[in-house]
């Protein structure tokens, strides 16, 4: 039963739920070739995927080629770097070259140092030129004794004198023959020695010669080496530098992969749809709790109904009953000011 006014307050707001949490959106990057999607995975968990779009014709054709390109350079470097130029050199023929003309030169040596024998060549000279002197003597002796003995001065002294002449000469041209002898032999030796020095040196003259070509030789290989070496060299460079034009051309897409701001674009539209939402859900509570504040002061602002006074009265006269705090209807009624005057 009411009699006027509010017979209770306001009921308690009822508050929305709080909004689930926003979906993060794909975005598709052109610019950088990228996108970011979610996917499901095999175990059924969604997952976050950053992939690459898919090329155009053109730009498969590009990559292809810097593929190819790169492949094709790494083949030739190998074979460039297997390829040794000093296995073209043959250092045999110049070390036999070395090898035989030392040898020959030891053999050369050992006979110019041997000094033949001459000392039967020298007594046969010798021996000749004595039977030479003795012959020329018997003969001068033969033909002088002869002439004294025609004239009867066989057994003068003129012919004592001249046999003891002849004798003496005849012994002095012996010993000058022996020396001669003696010198003949050292000529002899001084003569081969030079032959044989004049034969070393024009074989010696040629061993250089030899030496000289084979040298040349050598060098000129050696040369061809240095040259085929920096050929090379150069040719490994060329290579590299395909390598590095193919892996530039690979390297340019991915760094604009990387640059890509999709991920972020992502997050950050992720966070804001978040944020809005939940800024919206917000809006909603406080515009709940300002109606529920109004009808709260709009409650209390209202005087209370006649039946909710003696409702309240009521209660408070059976507690006061209850602990004593009232014999009658007195003064301290709290339903004095409303009895019946």
């Amino acid at each position: 039963m009411c009699f006027g006014g509010n017979d209770s307050p306001p009921p308690a707001p009822s508050y929305p739920p709080v909004p689930p949490p926003e979906e993060l959106m794909d975005v598709i990057d052109h610019i950088t070739g990228t996108q970011t999607i979610t996917v499901m995975g095999a175990d059924g968990k969604k997952k976050r995927v950053i992939e690459r779009l898919p090329r155009t014709p053109e730009e498969q054709q590009l990559y292809d080629q810097a593929g190819d390109l790169m492949t094709r350079a790494v083949t030739e470097m190998q074979r460039l770097n297997d390829y040794d130029p000093a296995a073209l050199i043959d250092f045999a023929p110049f070390v036999q070259v070395m090898n035989d003309l030392n040898t020959e030169r030891r053999q050369d040596m050992e006979e110019l140092a041997h000094v033949p024998d001459f000392n039967r060549t020298v007594q046969n000279f010798k021996d000749m030129n004595k039977r030479i002197l003795e012959e020329e003597f018997t003969r001068q002796q033969n033909e002088g004794q002869e002439y004294l003995n025609r004239r009867g001065y066989g057994d003068s002294t003129a012919a004592i004198e001249m046999r003891n002449t002849l004798g003496k000469n005849r012994a002095q041209a012996l010993e000058e023959s022996h020396v001669r002898g003696d010198l003949y032999g050292e000529q002899l030796k001084a003569a081969d020695l030079a032959n044989r020095q004049t034969t070393y040196n024009l074989r010696e003259q040629g061993r250089t010669g030899q030496l000289q070509r084979a040298h040349l030789e050598h060098q000129l290989k050696l040369d061809q080496k240095t040259q085929l070496d920096a050929a090379r060299q150069q040719a490994l460079q060329n290579q590299s530098g395909l390598f590095n034009v193919g892996a530039g051309i690979r390297g340019e897409e991915t760094n604009k992969a990387l640059a890509s701001r999709a991920p972020e674009l992502a997050n950050t539209i992720f966070q804001q749809s978040n944020m809005d939402s939940l800024n919206r859900h917000a809006t909603q509570i406080n515009q709940i709790n300002a109606q529920y504040q109004n009808q709260l002061a709009h409650d209390q602002a209202t005087p209370p109904s006649f039946g909710d006074t003696l409702l309240n009265l009521g209660g408070k006269a059976g507690m006061m009953y209850a602990t004593g705090g009232f014999s009658g209807f007195g003064e301290s009624n709290p339903l004095a000011p409303y009895r019946r005057r």
